[in-house]
């Protein structure tokens, strides 16, 4: 990401930076609008008055992205996952680990710790400033009320594609927010020709997004006879666009190993980073250097890139009816900033993109 400064921001984005100090906010916006840049800004702002913040997210890659992405303004901010914050608060408190729901840590017993805080009178003067705030559950959101801390969250239910998350109307709900979020309305990331294709999967909110201004390469669907022959297409890309970034968004692990191996075996390994949840280099990713990096969809919201391939079309395979599939589909386009790729090895397209007309998905044979 090319971070904008503070004289480059224009004036909705401004309207962030001047909330007030105290209390609840809610920032929504469609993707591209700039929430993550905002976030930050946000984190800063609170950090330079003295208040006691910490920059948060659910994601460790995304977490990582923030901690990185404006090393003059980050450096200062205690960036961090709400998985970490949660269970660091709760042994400091408690001196315990934070009650859970499942084996595996990850689901929290969200009644019992509300329960525990208020019969100990507990709560903190903490500024919480969340990123992608729609993956968080909304016992967070209902904790955050009970500690009294001040929480803004940035977040788009319309990314809103897995299990355990929040609408922008539950979070302001548990928060008790007075008044109405503040929207952030324009397109800052992507090209008008990608935007008009991400904008095809989520129609019910088409008009209420304004396109942007800024034109580019209509996204692209190659048929390719093998991953070999994409990677090779992908390694060409790279030499001959070496300023750019690159994402390669894959469905599966499998698939995104397969595909480092690859590039390794293309040459391209000091110039490739792959993220996946539980690999032991999982926290030393840098977005400063090696700009092709392999990602999955799980990993992939919050982030963005120059250009983006998604190599396994084949493998989306859903009702293309549904909601969750059509917003995968839409925060998968949006991840592009500039050039936009998918793959097909098989002998159809996927349903989802039957009806797309070719004025906004070019079509290829290798």
């Amino acid at each position: 990401m090319k971070f904008p400064s503070l004289l480059a921001l224009e004036t909705e984005q401004h309207a962030v930076i001047d909330l007030p100090f105290h209390g609840i906010h809610v920032v929504t916006g469609s993707p591209g609008a700039g929430k993550t840049v905002m976030a930050v800004y946000r984190a800063w702002a609170l950090t330079t008055a003295g208040r006691d913040v910490v920059l948060l997210t659910r994601s460790n890659l995304l977490h990582q992205y923030l901690a990185q992405l404006a090393p003059d303004l980050t450096e200062a901010l205690n960036v961090t996952t709400y998985h970490r914050w949660i269970r660091d608060f709760w042994r400091v408190r408690f001196q315990a680990d934070a009650p859970q729901t499942d084996e595996d840590g990850w689901s929290y017993d969200w009644i019992e710790m509300q329960r525990d805080c208020i019969l100990h009178k507990v709560t903190s003067t903490a500024q919480l400033v969340i990123d992608e705030g729609q993956n968080l559950p909304i016992g967070f959101y209902q904790l955050c009320r009970v500690l009294g801390v001040g929480v803004t969250v940035f977040a788009d239910e319309n990314q809103q594609i897995d299990g355990d998350q929040s609408t922008i109307s539950e979070i302001c709900r548990a928060l008790a927010l007075r008044g109405v979020p503040l929207v952030l309305r324009e397109n800052r990331r992507n090209s008008r020709e990608i935007a008009m294709l991400a904008y095809e999967f989520c129609k019910e909110n088409r008009d209420e997004i304004p396109l942007p201004e800024r034109t580019g390469n209509t996204p692209t669907l190659l048929k390719v006879p093998s991953l070999e022959y994409l990677l090779a297409g992908v390694s060409q890309y790279f030499n001959a666009h070496p300023e750019r970034s690159i994402g390669i968004i894959c469905r599966s692990t499998h698939l995104l190993r397969d595909i480092e191996n690859k590039l390794t075996h293309l040459g391209l390994a000091k110039y490739t980073q792959a993220y996946v949840h539980d690999d032991r280099y999982r926290d030393a990713i840098d977005f400063s250097t090696r700009p092709i990096r392999i990602v999955s969809t799980a990993s992939m919201k919050g982030l963005e890139f120059d250009s983006v391939f998604v190599p396994d079309l084949d493998a989306y395979t859903e009702d293309p009816t549904g909601v969750e599939a059509r917003l995968r589909f839409s925060t998968l386009c949006t991840r592009a900033r500039e050039d936009l790729h998918f793959a097909l090895r098989g002998p159809r397209e996927p349903a989802i993109l039957s009806r797309i007309p070719k004025t906004l998905l070019v079509r290829h044979t290798s």
